[in-house]
C-alpha cells in the first residue's frame, strides 16, 4: 500500500517536471535579445500618399527568434508587414517591408479654416517572441499637403441672361474633388435654391419669376475654406442679335464692339448671337480695317449697325493689296506714292524725270522700272495690276563727273561715268614748235608720270596735268641756222683763196720689207680702259634727268634708255 502510494507520488512529480519543463520552453530567457532598425525613421510624404520602409531584425543574443511584426499608434488597421513574421537565424538578421497608406486630406483636415504646414504622425514598430515585445522603433511621418493646396473653387452661368422658361446651367469647379454647398439667391436676397454639390460639376434649373440679377454663391471646405460667387439675369422678354462676317479669312480677326465696348474678337467665319432686353437699341461695330499677312488687309465699307429688336447683320469685308514705290538710289526723286488698293484693280504709276542733277559732280540718269524684281522697260510711267502685293523700283544710274584740268595739250576723257565705270583720259605732249610745253605729271585723284591714265570712278573726280616749257627744240633750231651759215661763210672763203700750182710727184722711196718693220715696244702698247661713271642724260638733247624721270623737261622726248 504504501508503495503505491510512494509510485503516485512519484508519477505527480514527473507531471509537474513535464509541465514545467514545457512552460519554460515556452518562455524566452530573460536574456533573449534582439534589435530592429528601419531604413527611413522620419518620412516626409503628401498626404493620400502610400509609403514603404524597410524593416531589419537581427539577432544580438546568439540565438534563433521567430518575431513578431505589429504597428502602434496612428496607423490604426493599415499598417502591413510583409513579411508580418520573420525567423531570424541564430546571431543573424531577417528583414520585412512595411506598406503604409497615409491619411487624406479629407480625412487630415475636414472643415478647418488652413492646413498647417504639415501634420505629424507618429508610429511604433514593435517586435513580439510570443507575448514578450523584445524591441521597438519610433516612426514618424510628416504630412504634407496637397499640390493642389491653396483650395479653390469657381462658378461660372453658361450665359449672362435666361429668358424665364430656359434653363439656367451653371459651371462648378475646384481643383481637388470634394464637396461644397451651393446657394442661389434672387434678386431680393432670399435664397431661391440651396443644395450640397459634388465638385466639379454642373448646375442646372429652369428659369423663373422674379425678374432680375441672380447671385449664385458657392462655398466648400477641403484644407481650408473656399469661396465663389457670380450673376446672372432672368429676363421675362429678350430678343437675340446675330452677327457675322463676310470676306475675311478664318485666319484673321477683328474686335465687335456693342455700344463702344468691346465684346468679343471675331475671325472671318464666326458667328455671334447676343441677346438683349426687349425696349433697348444697341449700336455694333467692328473694326474698319484688319490686318492680314504681309501685304494684305481688309476693309469693311460699312461697319456699323443698330438694332433695337431681333434682327441679323452681316459685315462684309473687301481684300486690299499694298502698292511699295520706291527709286533706287532711295529718294532720286518723288514718285507716285505707295498705298493700299482694292485686290483685282490697276494702279497708275507717273513718270519720273530722266535725269536728276544732284550733288556737284554727280547725277542720276533713269535706267528701268522693276516690278517686283522683273524689269518692266523705261517708258513713261506704267501700269500694274494689283492681283497681289507687289513693289515698283525706279532704278536710277549713278553718275559721276571726271573734271580735267589743263593748260595745253588737248585733254580728253572728261565728262560723265556711271558708278564703277572706268575712265581712261589723255593730253597731247609735247606741244608747240621751238619754245615747247612738256607734260610733267597728273595731280589730284589721281597721280602717274604718263600722259595717259585711267580710274575707276566710284565718286566725282578732279585732276590735273602738270606742265613745263622747254627751250631744247628752239636751241637745236638756232643751232642748225648757225652751223649753215658757218658751214656757207667757210666754203666761200675757201673758194676765194683757190690758186692754180705745179704738182710735184713725191720723193721715191724704197719699199720696207716686212722684216724691216719695226715691232712696238712695250711703251707704245694701248694702256687699259678705267671704269667711267655716266650719268643719266637725254638721249636726245643730252639734258640730265632725274631718277624715274620719264620724259625729258627740256625737250619732251621720252627716255629710250
Amino acid at each position: 500500500m504504501k508503495c503505491e502510494i510512494r509510485l503516485r507520488r512519484l508519477s505527480g512529480c514527473f507531471v509537474l517536471f513535464i509541465l514545467f519543463v514545457s512552460v519554460a520552453s515556452m518562455v524566452p530567457p530573460a536574456h533573449a535579445q534582439v534589435s530592429i532598425t528601419l531604413d527611413w525613421t522620419t518620412i516626409t510624404s503628401p498626404m493620400g500618399s502610400v509609403v514603404t520602409n524597410g524593416v531589419t531584425v537581427t539577432s544580438t543574443d546568439g540565438l534563433a527568434h521567430i518575431i513578431s511584426l505589429s504597428l502602434g499608434g496612428a496607423g490604426g488597421s493599415w499598417d502591413h508587414f510583409s513579411p508580418s513574421t520573420v525567423n531570424v537565424p541564430a546571431g543573424g538578421s531577417a528583414t520585412s517591408t512595411l506598406t503604409l497608406p497615409l491619411p487624406t486630406p479629407i480625412d487630415v483636415c475636414p472643415g478647418e479654416p488652413s492646413p498647417a504646414p504639415y501634420y505629424v504622425l507618429r508610429y511604433t514598430v514593435r517586435g513580439k517572441e510570443g507575448t514578450s515585445v523584445l524591441a521597438s522603433v519610433s516612426l514618424e511621418v510628416l504630412l504634407v499637403p496637397p499640390i493642389s493646396y491653396p483650395f479653390a473653387v469657381s462658378i461660372e452661368p453658361s450665359k449672362a441672361s435666361y429668358k424665364v422658361g430656359e434653363t439656367v446651367s451653371l459651371a462648378m469647379n475646384s481643383n481637388v474633388r470634394t464637396d461644397g454647398v451651393l446657394t442661389i439667391r434672387k434678386p431680393d436676397g432670399t435664397t431661391w435654391h440651396k443644395q450640397v454639390v459634388r465638385l466639379p460639376g454642373t448646375f442646372t434649373k429652369v428659369a423663373a419669376q422674379p425678374i432680375g440679377t441672380y447671385t449664385a454663391e458657392l462655398e466648400a471646405y477641403f484644407c481650408g475654406r473656399a469661396l465663389a460667387s457670380a450673376s446672372f439675369s432672368v429676363t421675362p422678354d429678350t430678343y437675340e442679335v446675330t452677327i457675322s462676317l463676310a470676306g475675311l479669312p478664318t485666319d484673321v480677326s477683328t474686335t465687335l464692339s456693342v455700344d463702344g465696348s468691346k465684346v468679343a474678337d471675331m475671325k472671318g467665319g464666326d458667328v455671334r448671337v447676343l441677346t438683349y432686353p426687349i425696349g433697348t437699341s444697341h449700336t455694333f461695330q467692328v473694326d474698319q480695317y484688319a490686318s492680314g499677312v504681309a501685304g494684305y488687309r481688309y476693309y469693311c465699307t460699312s461697319n456699323t449697325w443698330t438694332a433695337a429688336g431681333e434682327g441679323s447683320s452681316v459685315f462684309n469685308y473687301a481684300t486690299q493689296v499694298y502698292l511699295e514705290v520706291i527709286t533706287d538710289p532711295a529718294e532720286v526723286t518723288d514718285v507716285t506714292p505707295s498705298g493700299w488698293y482694292a485686290l483685282g484693280s490697276s494702279a497708275s504709276i507717273s513718270s519720273v524725270p530722266r535725269e536728276v542733277q544732284r550733288d556737284k559732280g554727280t547725277k542720276y540718269v533713269f535706267a528701268e522700272w522693276k516690278v517686283d524684281g522683273t524689269s518692266r522697260g523705261a517708258g513713261e510711267g506704267l501700269v500694274v495690276v494689283m492681283d497681289a502685293p507687289h513693289k515698283v523700283v525706279a532704278k536710277f544710274d549713278t553718275m559721276f563727273m571726271l573734271t580735267i584740268v589743263s593748260d595745253y595739250g588737248n585733254p580728253k576723257g572728261a565728262g560723265y561715268y556711271k558708278a564703277g565705270d572706268t575712265a581712261t583720259f589723255s593730253v597731247d605732249s609735247p606741244i608747240g614748235i621751238g619754245i615747247q610745253q612738256v607734260f610733267v605729271e597728273w595731280k589730284g585723284d589721281y597721280t602717274g608720270k604718263e600722259p595717259k591714265g585711267s580710274l575707276t570712278m566710284d565718286g566725282p573726280k578732279k585732276i590735273t596735268a602738270v606742265w613745263t616749257t622747254s627751250y631744247f627744240q628752239l636751241y637745236i633750231i638756232i643751232g642748225v641756222i648757225a652751223a649753215i651759215a658757218v658751214i656757207g661763210a667757210l666754203l666761200l672763203w675757201r673758194r676765194g683763196r683757190a690758186r692754180p700750182s705745179a704738182v710735184k710727184p713725191p720723193p721715191t722711196e724704197p719699199p720696207t720689207t716686212p722684216a724691216e718693220t719695226p715691232s712696238p715696244t712695250p711703251d707704245s702698247a694701248t694702256p687699259s680702259k678705267r671704269a667711267v661713271q655716266v650719268a643719266l642724260r637725254c638721249t636726245n638733247c643730252g639734258h640730265e634727268l632725274e631718277e624715274g624721270q620719264i620724259y625729258c623737261p627740256e625737250c619732251g622726248q621720252k627716255r629710250t634708255d
